[in-house]
């Protein structure tokens, strides 16, 4: 493979216009952590992230 200054070695979109995305993951300060079996049926490990499903509810 050809070394392009202007496109990165691992771009595999074949433009040379950039970048297609960019993520922000803001940093999350480790807190209380669920016990294995209540993190499985809650679907998260992490208490602050526990945000009931509210469906329909949401909307009306």
């Amino acid at each position: 493979m050809e070394n392009n200054s202007n496109q990165s070695p691992s771009c595999v979109c074949g433009t040379s216009e950039g970048t297609l995305a960019m993520a922000r993951v803001p940093v999350q300060p480790w807190c209380s952590v669920y016990d294995g079996a209540t993190a499985l049926s809650r679907g998260t490990l992490f208490p602050a992230l526990d945000l009931p499903y509210l469906g329909r509810k949401a909307i009306e």
